[in-house]
């Protein structure tokens, strides 16, 4: 079970995303007294101070909430998960990194014991497997896959799973739309994660020539990671299919890699409403017991801008309300098809099916 390290890192991560601003919070109320908060603010300034991408802006973050502790302002703040969100909320005064949680979970605490190999050989086995059929019964994040009318492929893709079994899902949606003649990516639900699926479908759209999709510089080791297309993939390359991305301002992390390096790129349009805006690839560590810190340990650096969508976003090609983007991009795909069909009977259907949409 080596192999789902990763992939139960990225799971944790998707599962703090999708939650919202607040982080994954465990019902109930639990009581902290100030010993425990003080070695919190304290822990937490620590991480930040040693762990943050940018280590000047990790420093200020930490004497940051420190100086919020000694001034009193945590005081009134007893209950853990108010508590955590306040110095969320404090440290994204400084760094305005959306990646950045404080948040009390017993059960994610266990998972990144696990993954960090805290745990009894038993017990990590036992939640490797737990979070694996989590990730499978959600089928590795592809919730749909169907051609839409005009032959048009369709792709809505929830998260970026980490398991091999991922890319073995990927490669299974790639060889039913392989016959499309334009395909759509919907991301507009999709919180991000991690592995191999991002560079497996985008490999599908390129010729057996790799090609430079993204990197991330991470502080600790002093490297770059980068990302490319594969020079190998089963099944049929479509470099030539029109593809289109669908985004909303809850696409993130992962989910905004993929968008951005293919729009810069060249290869896709993005259709919908611009991205949440986190750039940073992260880790989690543990504070105190069941409280926990969400780190951005790296910094994306897209190769051909040489910068990244971090606060800002990925800006869409086509702006339009997140709820109306599936349609507009079907609408542009079967007209794009239109211009370049040469076959009468074909251009009758599309004019057809553009008609019934308009």
């Amino acid at each position: 079970m080596e192999r789902y390290k990763i992939f139960l890192a990225a799971i944790l991560i998707f599962f703090l995303l999708i939650m919202g601003d607040q982080g994954v919070i465990a019902q109930g109320t639990v009581k902290l007294d100030a010993d425990t908060k003080k070695e919190v603010v304290n822990k937490v300034a620590g991480f930040m101070r040693d762990y943050y991408v940018f280590s000047e802006i990790g420093e200020k973050m930490g004497a940051y909430i420190k100086k919020k502790h000694n001034n009193g302002d945590y005081n009134s703040y007893n209950d853990v998960k108010e508590f955590c969100k306040k110095v969320t909320a404090d440290l994204r005064e400084i760094c305005h990194d959306r990646h950045i949680f404080v948040f009390y979970s017993p059960g994610e605490a266990r998972e990144v014991a696990a993954r960090k190999n805290l745990l009894p050989a038993e017990e990590i086995e036992k939640i490797n497997k737990m979070y694996f059929e989590m990730d499978r019964r959600a089928n590795f994040g592809f919730n749909k896959v169907e051609i839409l009318d005009g032959n048009i492929g369709y792709l809505d893709l929830n998260y970026f799973s980490a398991s091999d079994y991922a890319c073995e899902t990927a490669v299974g949606a790639m060889r039913f739309l392989s016959c499309s003649d334009a395909i759509i990516i919907d991301l507009r639900s999709n919180g991000g994660g991690g592995g191999g699926v991002g560079p497996v479908l985008s490999s599908y759209f390129f010729d057996g020539e790799s090609v430079r999709l993204s990197g991330a510089y991470f502080r600790s080791t002093n490297t770059i990671r980068q990302s490319w297309t594969l020079p190998y993939v089963p099944g049929k390359r479509l470099p030539d299919v029109d593809l289109y991305i669908l985004t909303s301002s809850r696409t993130f992390s992962a989910a905004e890699d993929f968008s951005y390096s293919l729009k810069h790129l060249k290869r896709a349009v993005i259709v919908g409403e611009s991205t949440k805006g986190g750039a940073h690839p992260v880790d989690v560590m543990i504070v105190k017991g069941s409280i926990l810190t969400q780190i951005s340990i790296g910094n994306s650096v897209n190769p051909i801008t040489n910068s990244n969508w971090e606060g800002v976003g990925v800006k869409p090609d086509v702006e339009v309300p997140a709820e109306k983007a599936l349609e507009t991009a079907h609408l542009l795909a079967l007209k794009n098809l239109l211009k370049k069909a040469t076959d009468d009977a074909l251009k009758q259907k599309l004019r057809t099916s553009i008609k019934r949409m308009e």
